[in-house]
């Protein structure tokens, strides 16, 4: 069987039977978690792209392409900066052994090309006697060249035409979907994967075709062509065995029999499921001829008249007509009336599955794993004897068809419901690796810095994050592993964490114990004002404003009050204008002010400083230390607090519970100074427990304050929290970049959560998926507004301990000692 492939320049190639194919890589689009709608408008979409052709060829081939793991780890070292740098690249060298000796070298990554044969129309094509001189001076070339040498050669002017005409299909496909021109790179790739090639990654494959520029025409030799098939092919009956010097590979093809049931949309999108059935990868090419409409009614009709013969005769004989040309019957008319409606084109399709594997048994095995699941699509697979050789040679790009037996007559709807290009893409090609997607097992890498770069695609600018879900489901390790990593590239953090459950830290994670700065609050007297906001803000402005809030938020006394606030407005103008500023100063200047309502205030204040941890609010404006940012992780515990249950409301608060939010409050407007810092450095806000102050009016104006000065700062500030609700707020929710949700088993806070992330909340599927998370399983919505599943992964086991925030099991007590 004759190579197919005569000629490539850029991404045209030509075949013996002087057709020319243009080539492109259709970019993947997200299709995971879209909604039914915005299923449609991809489905349109690409049926429009298919039915624009009314005439000539489509060759449409999935490929599972190997992508290095060590090559996206390499480029993750760029990221790392800082003082931690070396720490940094430790733990990506770290990360590849552990990931390579899992998953090997590479890993599959699936890709899709996408070929449209030209067609040149009169005035392309010239007139009659320059297409009679091509002709002949091409014959006179291949007889030369067949008897002389070992040159191909294409006329430069054929190549310029050519060209001229995919500029125009090019900017036509580009309308609707994202392209790339495939170059000779990818063609060598896909030969070499063709032919039992592999152990080498996409990008870094080279394939080397010189070529010689004379005047008239271009020389290729015919030996560069064939280069990348070089090896010991066999047919044996169902199979092909492919030897190599050093490998040896096993393919069998199958092609479609019989389509035996509707293919409802969605839910038939083939070419999407079966990236995420397969464990192995998995090769399949679409062959389509367009059939323009008149001569399609033509055959349509022809078809029809046999099919009725058919029933005339069995009718006559007195015998009842078989069922299948009865639905055949049915068919026919069917399509005959939405052909005749539509005037749209028809297409005789070739469908190609390849499947491969190292050895016989195992080809058997993933064999029957595909045959299984399109046989749970309705479509009946074929595997023909004796053809595996012409099967495979209609992967190879400009090919022929290579049999009829086993033609599908489809429309355009058919073709774009089976969901080719649509993939589940999560996170970035290089970055820091948290984990890989449940249902296709890539890993995924996120940069969280990147958001405020206007990133290409990008749905959002928003550098904050949200980890949500309930008590158990790995939000915290989550968010843990994320700001450890984007502290040894290089950010700056300020952690708040109101449980103390990172006190270990400089402990289990010594190569960052040096940058690590633990402020630890107790109710020991040496902590005395610590929070005070005259000592923890440094500008006096802002250490008025706090203290106006913290004490209405204390005292319930509202701006609107016309009698009590603007006393307390002028007690605290006067702290702030004297030399001694503190919390208890301002007592004081209400008692000297005299009046009944002063000194009711007065009391109502000095009321909550007997409190065994109030005293780290309150200062008399004599202490010095204040709350040090020197370090890259800082983590500010204040270990006593008592925080409101979840759903508690504010009126029914306890003074405890009041006191705790306080301090909180101060803390987290404290992180508004430390946003403020060096804008040239990345820096995070992380704010565990968040829902205890963002229930209160005070917290949620602080919040949107964070997110807001952020986005100006480099700053992102990471939210963890129980439930979506708590960041319902519109203003504050437009400002979330990415999102994680962890297992939820309450319906109402799942549909809450989809709602969140801008998912169908009624969708049944949507809501059981995020009912069936298991523990280190998330949601995940990722800048470009993809979603998906992650399953966390830290890789190292000191990390895992490090981050596990849940008790230690009690050790078993031997009762016979």
């Amino acid at each position: 069987m004759q190579y197919p492939m005569k000629y490539i320049e850029n991404n045209l190639v030509w075949n013996h039977d002087g057709e020319c194919f243009a080539y492109y890589e259709l970019v993947p689009y997200n299709y995971s978690f879209l909604s039914v709608e915005q299923k449609e408008v991809v489905h349109d979409a690409f049926r429009q792209l298919i039915a624009q052709n009314r005439d000539g060829k489509i060759h449409a081939l999935q490929i599972s392409t190997e992508s290095s793991i060590r090559a996206a780890q390499e480029r993750s070292k760029a990221h790392a900066s800082g003082k931690l740098c070396e720490a940094a690249l430790r733990r990506i060298d770290g990360q590849t052994d552990a990931l390579v000796s899992m998953i090997g070298e590479n890993q599959v990554d699936y890709r899709f090309y996408i070929g449209f044969k030209l067609l040149l129309n009169e005035q392309d094509s010239g007139n009659i006697g320059r297409q009679v001189a091509n002709l002949f001076s091409g014959f006179l070339r291949d007889v030369d060249h067949t008897l002389m040498g070992d040159f191909a050669s294409m006329p430069n002017d054929e190549i310029l035409r050519y060209q001229k005409m995919e500029k125009l299909l090019e900017s036509k496909i580009a309308r609707r979907f994202k392209v790339r021109r495939l170059d000779k790179n990818d063609f060598g790739y896909l030969l070499e994967h063709l032919y039992g090639r592999s152990g080498t990654a996409y990008e870094d494959y080279e394939f080397h075709l010189p070529k010689k520029k004379l005047k008239g025409e271009t020389l290729v030799k015919r030996y560069d062509l064939i280069k990348p098939t070089r090896c010991l092919l066999e047919e044996h009956g169902r199979y092909l065995h492919i030897s190599h010097d050093d490998s040896e590979v096993y393919s069998a093809y199958f092609t479609i029999s019989d389509v035996v049931g509707e293919l409802d949309f969605p839910s038939s999108e083939i070419f999407y499921y079966q990236q995420q059935q397969f464990t192995f990868p998995v090769d399949t090419s679409m062959n389509v001829e367009i059939i323009a409409n008149k001569k399609a009614l033509s055959t349509v009709r022809n078809k029809k008249k046999e099919l009725k013969d058919l029933d005339n005769h069995a009718w006559e004989s007195g015998d009842e007509t078989s069922t299948s040309v009865a639905e055949a019957l049915e068919s026919v008319n069917e399509l005959e009336t939405e052909l005749g409606q539509s005037k749209e084109a028809m297409y005789k399709l070739s469908y190609v599955v390849r499947v491969t594997a190292p050895d016989a048994e195992e080809l058997k095995r993933r064999c029957n794993a595909v045959r299984d699941f399109y046989d749970d699509m309705n479509v009946k697979l074929v595997r023909p004897v004796g053809d595996m050789i012409g099967l495979h040679h209609e992967f190879i790009p400009a090919s022929r068809r290579y049999m009829n037996d086993y033609i599908q007559y489809v429309t355009s709807d058919f073709l774009a419901g089976l969901g080719f290009g649509a993939a589940q893409m999560l996170g970035e090609k290089d970055g820091i690796y948290i984990g890989y997607g449940v249902d296709t097992g890539r890993n995924v890498y996120l940069q969280p810095a990147l958001a405020s770069q206007g990133v290409k695609g990008s749905v959002t600018n928003a550098l904050s994050a949200a980890f949500l879900g309930s008590l158990g489901g790995g939000k915290s390790f989550a968010n843990n592993l994320l700001v450890y990593y984007a502290v040894l590239n290089g950010a700056r953090t300020l952690i708040v964490d109101p449980k103390a459950e990172r006190g270990n830290w400089k402990r289990d994670l010594p190569e960052i114990a040096d940058e690590i700065n633990i402020v630890n609050l107790t109710s020991d007297e040496q902590n005395k004002g610590m929070l005070d906001p005259y000592v923890i803000m440094r500008r006096p402005k802002d250490a008025e404003s706090l203290v106006i809030d913290i004490l209405t938020f204390l005292t319930g006394i509202s701006s609107r009050d016309g009698e009590r606030f603007p006393i307390l407005r002028r007690a605290v103008r006067t702290v702030t204008n004297s030399k001694r500023r503190g919390l208890l100063c301002v007592i004081d200047e209400l008692r000297k002010e005299g009046s009944s309502l002063a000194v009711s205030i007065a009391d109502h204040i000095e009321s909550f400083t007997d409190y065994d941890f109030a005293h780290l609010l309150f200062s008399a404006g004599d202490v010095k230390r204040s709350i040090s940012l020197k370090k890259q992780l800082n983590i500010v515990q204040v270990a006593d607090l008592v925080l409101p249950d979840k759903g508690t409301r504010f009126e029914e608060f306890t003074t405890m519970e009041l006191l705790s939010v306080a301090m909180l409050i101060v803390i987290s407007t404290f992180a508004l100074d430390f946003i403020h810092m060096d804008r040239s450095v990345f820096k995070i806000v992380d704010l565990d427990e968040a829902w205890s102050f963002l229930n209160v009016a005070q917290g949620k104006t602080l919040a949107n304050k964070l997110v807001r000065a952020g986005r100006a700062m480099n700053a992102a500030v990471y939210f963890v929290t129980q439930n979506a609700a708590d960041l319902a707020d519109e203003s504050l929710k437009n400002n979330i970049g990415l999102k994680f949700a962890f297992r939820s088993t309450d319906t109402v806070e799942i549909k809450k959560t989809l709602m969140f992330f801008g998912l169908d909340p009624e969708d049944e599927g949507n809501q059981k998926r995020l009912r069936g998370l298991e523990n280190g399983q998330c949601l995940m919505q990722d800048l470009y507004g993809h979603v998906g599943v992650v399953q966390f992964h830290p890789v190292f086991a000191d990390l895992f301990h490090g981050f596990d925030t849940r008790p230690p099991l009690k050790a078993e007590v031997n009762p016979d000692v």
